[in-house]
Parts: C-alpha cells; sequence; structure tokens
C-alpha cells in the first residue's frame, strides 16, 4: 500500500514538473515568436485642423451624452464602436446594451471590443449571441490561458466610443455602474474628452487594428438558452425614472461646461501586443513632461513609481518645474494593494520635491450626482494632467507598472488650449479640497492623510498586502 502510495506520488510530482517545464517553454517561445512592430508603425496622428472638445467630469452627464446623441436622427448614422476593458453586467450596461441595440437594428454598423481579463470579465459568449441576433458584433480581446505567463498579463485598458468616424469620447470610464454615479456602494470620480474632428479618423483606425488583431477573437457559440442574458437586454419599469435622471443631469451639465476649440491635438496609442516595443503612450507623456517650464499637475487613481518614473520626476524637479499629484487614500481607493506599494516611497517621493494629495472618498457637490441612492465611497478615476497651464493630456493611463509595461493605452494631447487647461485643472483642484495632503513640495507632512479615514479592517489588509505588493509592484 506505501509502495503504491508513494508511486502515485512520484507519479504526481512528475507531472507538476512536466506542467511547469511546459509553461516555461511557451513562455520562451512567446518571447521569440511574438510581434514587435516597430514604433514609427504605431497609430498615432498630429492634427494642426480645428477640432471641438468637450471635457467631463460627471459620470450622469459622460453617460447621458453619447446615448442622447444615438437617439437623434442626425447621429450614429453609419458605425459606432465601442472598446472597454470592463463591460459589466448592471443597469448602466443594459441601458447602453438597448441603445446599440435599437441603433443596430435600424442598420448602422455596431461593435463591441471587451478585454478578456478574469477579474473583471462579465460579457459571456451568451450575452454576445444575444447582441449578435440584433445585429451588434462582439470580440474578445487577449483570451490566452492562465499557463501563458506571460501573453496573459497582457490587456487592453483603452476605452473608446466612436461615432461614425467623426466623433469619440475617451478617458478613464469603463461600462459599469461605478463609472456613471450608479452604485450604492462605490463609484468613481473619472473624466473623458469627447472630440469631434479629422484625428478621429485615426482613433477609428486604432479601433480596427485592434478588432483585427491576432488576440482579438469571436465568442465561441452558446447552444443553450440563456434566460438571464435575454433578459437584460429587454427594457424594465424603472428604465424610464432612470434615463430621465440621466438626462436631467447631462443636460445640466452642457448648459454649465462650454465646449474648447484645439488647434494642436495628439492621439497617440499602444500596439496590440505584450513587449517595450509596443509601449508608446509612456515615452509621449515623457516628451510632453519634457516641454514643461514652470507646473505639471497630474491625476492619476493607482501611483506607483518605478526607476523610469522616479527618472522623469528627478528630472522636472532639476529643471524647476513644481509637480503637483493627485492620488486616492485607502479610503477611496478600489486597489489597497496599489496605496501599500506606495505607502513605503513616500521618502524617495519626497526627495523629487513633489506635491502629493490623497482623495479622502467624500462625494462633491459638483462632480458627484450619486443616482445609485445610499451612502456610496467616492474614489478618484480620472487620468488626466495639465502642463504650464496650457497643455492638457487625458487618455487611460495610470502612473503605474502595468500601464507602462503591460497594457495597451491611448492618450491625447492638446496644446495651446488655456481655457480647457483652466477647466480640467479646476476640476482637480476641487478634488484636491476634499484630499489629505500627504507631501508639500518635497516635504513629508502626514504620511497619515495616505490611509484617510479607512476603517481598521482595510488597515489590517493593507499593511498584510504591503510585502506582496512591494515584491510584484511591476504587476500593480
Amino acid at each position: 500500500m506505501l509502495e503504491r502510495l508513494a508511486a502515485t506520488e512520484d507519479e504526481w510530482s512528475w507531472r507538476r514538473k512536466r506542467y511547469l517545464l511546459f509553461a516555461i517553454g511557451l513562455t520562451a517561445l512567446e518571447w521569440i515568436v511574438r510581434e514587435n512592430p516597430k514604433v514609427e508603425e504605431s497609430l498615432q496622428a498630429h492634427s494642426t485642423d480645428p477640432h471641438t472638445l468637450r471635457h467631463f467630469d460627471q459620470g450622469a452627464a459622460s453617460f447621458h451624452r453619447p446615448t442622447a446623441a444615438w437617439s437623434s436622427s442626425k447621429s450614429a448614422r453609419k458605425s459606432i464602436a465601442l472598446e472597454s476593458f470592463i463591460y459589466d453586467v448592471d443597469e448602466a450596461s443594459r441601458l447602453l446594451t438597448q441603445a446599440l441595440m435599437k441603433k443596430a437594428r435600424e442598420g448602422v454598423h455596431a461593435r463591441i471590443l471587451v478585454d478578456f481579463s478574469a477579474p473583471v470579465f462579465k460579457l459571456k459568449p451568451a450575452y454576445a449571441q444575444v447582441l449578435g441576433e440584433a445585429g451588434v458584433k462582439v470580440r474578445y480581446y487577449n483570451t490566452s490561458a492562465l499557463f501563458r505567463l506571460v501573453s496573459i498579463q497582457h490587456r487592453s485598458h483603452r476605452k473608446l466610443l466612436i461615432i461614425d468616424g467623426e466623433t469619440v469620447l475617451t478617458g478613464g470610464r469603463n461600462v459599469a455602474n461605478d463609472y456613471f454615479d450608479l452604485s450604492d456602494h462605490y463609484n468613481f470620480l473619472d473624466s473623458d474628452l469627447e472630440v469631434s474632428g479629422p484625428i478621429v479618423k485615426t482613433v477609428l483606425e486604432s479601433f480596427d487594428v485592434y478588432w483585427n488583431s491576432h488576440l482579438s477573437t469571436e465568442p465561441a457559440p452558446d447552444p443553450s438558452p440563456n434566460p438571464e442574458a435575454a433578459k437584460f437586454v429587454l427594457p424594465n419599469e424603472s428604465d424610464v425614472a432612470l434615463i430621465e435622471k440621466l438626462r436631467a443631469a447631462g443636460e445640466s451639465y452642457l448648459q454649465s461646461h462650454k465646449a474648447h476649440e484645439c488647434r494642436d491635438l495628439r492621439f497617440v496609442t499602444d500596439f496590440p501586443n505584450h513587449g517595450a516595443a509596443s509601449r508608446n503612450v509612456f515615452n509621449a507623456i515623457v516628451a510632453e513632461l519634457g516641454r514643461a517650464t514652470q507646473e505639471a499637475v497630474v491625476e492619476s487613481p493607482y501611483f506607483v513609481i518605478k526607476s523610469g518614473g522616479y527618472a522623469v520626476l528627478e528630472d522636472l524637479h532639476k529643471r524647476g518645474v513644481r509637480v503637483r499629484v493627485l492620488t486616492n487614500s485607502l479610503a477611496s481607493t478600489d486597489a489597497s494593494y496599489a496605496v501599500a506599494a506606495l505607502y513605503p516611497w513616500l521618502g524617495s517621493l519626497a526627495d523629487t520635491g513633489l506635491t502629493l494629495s490623497a482623495y479622502g472618498g467624500k462625494p462633491l457637490p459638483v462632480q458627484s450626482t450619486n443616482l445609485g441612492g445610499g451612502n456610496p465611497r467616492w474614489g478618484v478615476h480620472s487620468k488626466r494632467g495639465v502642463i504650464d497651464g496650457e497643455t492638457t493630456l487625458l487618455g487611460t493611463y495610470n502612473i503605474d507598472p502595468r500601464s507602462a509595461n503591460l497594457n495597451s493605452e491611448l492618450m491625447l494631447v492638446c496644446r495651446g488650449q488655456k481655457e480647457l487647461a483652466a477647466e480640467v485643472l479646476a476640476s482637480i483642484a476641487a478634488r484636491e479640497a476634499v484630499s489629505g495632503k500627504v507631501i508639500e513640495r518635497g516635504k513629508i507632512v502626514d504620511r497619515s492623510a495616505l490611509l484617510g479615514d479607512s476603517p481598521l479592517k482595510q488597515r489590517i489588509r493593507f499593511l498584510l498586502e504591503m510585502p506582496v505588493a512591494n515584491l510584484f509592484d511591476f504587476l500593480l
């Protein structure tokens, strides 16, 4: 009996070894054969033609804008392309899905590209099949198996909504309640730019590149009926009231926020692949910061700096450029491990001379409409910045190693538009006003502000996560 058990143990040990060797072999093969496009082949554009830009820092207004456009007979006549990292199955996504299906039935070419990241993936094949029956095409980005140790880390973090190849809405928002002020437990304070003009053609081309990439696949057919998916796309009694609330918030926002004209606009995106040769947004950000002469104001939900980031901060400090950063505290974040990776390095950050504020987690009267009821926590989720009071950067890029090295991201840069820059600065300042100052001009003034008013249970988890987060911070 003991001999049989020993033999079984040896067999399982050998199987584990073979699996490990197989995984390592596949990983090595991925590095050898992967596509590594040249930087000059990446999709990016620069235009000096006039473009109309609108900045949205309120979730309800950002949701209402495209759906109102879709319902108009003058808009969305040809195509709608939607790309998202997260496409949840909740009220926000249901209303958006219904609007998409309606336009598809009217003959509009409608497509959804959603990332297949296991921790957040919700738009399963059964839902894609129901959408397909209405004429909405769905594809998944990077369905790599878990044992493919390199490629599984690469995700498309891009967010785009392109209407007729003429207007694009892009920024930090995914398709879920949390991003449109509709959650009763946690909402994001995010931001988007709506852009109309010639450069949108290149943005649509970038969508097509991702849509046609070898990493994008069609959902597998689901032969069995799925009542949940069928129910998901049907209107219910609460829709009318919710749509009216979103409409009122959106129209009120538009009345108080003007459109801007930009005559120096850049679009840059990473290529759909892992590897340093595919990452271009980080380089574009570094180039813009290299032009700074006075001040750089940055907002990022996660702030995890590695050697390349420190080099940029140190260069800015040497040149006398003031740097102001807003990020989440432990009380406001949806990712406590990111705060755990930041906390031990406050001293090193202070040496770069920056000012760091941590958001407190409370709602803002103007920027948070709280349509979901309850008493939710709020966290910043914008990925934006302003340089020298005249250059605005906004996109999907977080200040962390994952965005720098693993994700595909995108960014818009508008130069020479002081009114837009002032609007974005005012929005960030309103969030800073309810934040705690952690570092001020190179001096740590309050470490505890990074923890905020977080409960004891969350602080204990934060302490337990700290060693692991700092060991694996290159994956954050």
